[in-house]
């Protein structure tokens, strides 16, 4: 006997652990409390970001609903972050995963959040409206395009481990975090431990005379960095990334659209591929394209039009730039393209440019230089 959604307590901490981590069995993550310890902690807010079902009082099935927010062209979105998705291995088959999907999918817009992102296959979520998209770059830098392209030089940089008793250079990377105007938003009591969220490690990077010029974030075996920022003053970005890599040897960097490392790092490395940024469903249209649409005009120029998009289930909005100022608005007037929500969602943000979604009506061609709109989340702010 079930019982109705509910979520969860504190008091219910140690038994919902136990059903996700036995969900997930010998796929990772195997241990949430360590693997993503900003989330998974046995307070009352932490825990209430659950929700469960129950056979006979007993936990069976969770999903995560988990408030984040992302701040994108002036305005501060609010992402309904989706994750834990598990049910007790002996409650399989049931329905339990897709009434708590639905339920997560229906309180999201009612509880104000503009967007959703989850991680996982593809077409399981797409049931739920879920469509991969987004973009986010991955650079490959070895040390022979470091030792080919900038010979052998001595970068005067050094890596020290960042340890949360280190307020100083913890407080410095709030501070370079933060100065970002696209970033997502993290609580400073939260902020180490988002630093650590998937096993991943935070750095300090060190000039010679032992000042902070930076920090990184990289995974366990130091072959991935997903968070790499500087300080202003000489953009010691790229001399970071090429000490790293003389150091611990072939990395690939995950770098977001607005990335002043991309550009860069774009012109020596070994590869660079463009990827989505995960599942995304998008519930306010018209302020989600708005925010995106200013970010893309503060990264490139943009070529003056207005074309006018009928979304299934939404309505239609307008995307409109004149002299690089630019807005997404609710619009009666006619559209040059009516879709539904996954194939817009693909077409505006990519990572595919709009003409290899779908054709487009001359109407619709500012498409093609405006898009994909940079719809991203950084591996240690994704739930």
């Amino acid at each position: 006997m079930t019982t109705a959604i509910s979520r969860l307590h504190a008091a219910d901490f140690e038994e919902a652990l136990d059903v996700l981590n036995l969900a997930f069995g010998k796929a990772p993550p195997r241990d949430f409390e360590a693997i993503l310890p900003a989330l998974y902690r046995r307070g009352e807010e932490e825990m209430s970001w659950n929700f469960a079902l129950r056979e006979r009082g007993r936990i069976r099935a969770v999903v995560g609903l988990f408030p984040l927010a992302y701040r994108w062209g002036g305005a501060t979105l609010r992402v309904a972050g989706i994750g834990g998705v598990s049910c007790h291995p002996h409650a399989r088959g049931r329905g339990y995963m897709q009434q708590l999907m639905d339920h997560c999918v229906q309180a999201a817009p009612a509880e104000g959040f503009h967007l959703s992102w989850l991680g996982g296959q593809r077409q399981r979520y797409g049931y739920f409206g879920y469509e991969k998209c987004g973009v986010y770059y991955r650079l490959t830098l070895s040390q022979t395009n470091v030792r080919h392209a900038l010979g052998a030089a001595d970068f005067g940089i050094d890596f020290r481990p960042l340890a949360r008793e280190d307020r100083t250079h913890l407080q410095g990377a709030i501070g370079l975090h933060d100065a970002q105007p696209f970033r997502g938003v993290r609580a400073p009591h939260r902020f180490y431990d988002l630093l650590l969220s998937w096993g991943h490690r935070p750095y300090v990077a060190r000039s010679r005379d032992g000042r902070m010029i930076g920090y990184l974030v990289a995974q366990a075996d130091r072959t991935c960095v997903t968070e790499l920022l500087a300080v202003n003053e000489g953009e010691p970005e790229l001399d970071m990334a090429a000490a790293w890599v003389q150091c611990h040897g072939d990395t690939c960097f995950e770098l977001p659209p607005w990335s002043r490392l991309l550009p860069k790092l774009a012109q020596l490395c070994e590869g660079a591929s463009a990827s989505s940024s995960g599942n995304w469903q998008i519930f306010d249209w018209a302020t989600t394209l708005d925010a995106l649409l200013k970010t893309r005009t503060a990264l490139v120029p943009l070529m003056d039009g207005a074309v006018v998009v009928e979304i299934e289930g939404y309505g239609r909005v307008a995307l409109e730039v004149r002299e690089n100022a630019a807005q997404c608005v609710r619009t009666e007037a006619a559209p040059a393209l009516q879709i539904d929500g996954c194939a817009a969602m693909r077409l505006l943000c990519g990572p595919l440019p709009p003409s290899l979604v779908l054709p487009l009506p001359a109407a619709a061609a500012p498409l093609e230089q405006w898009c994909p709109l940079p719809l991203f989340l950084g591996r240690q702010d994704a739930v």
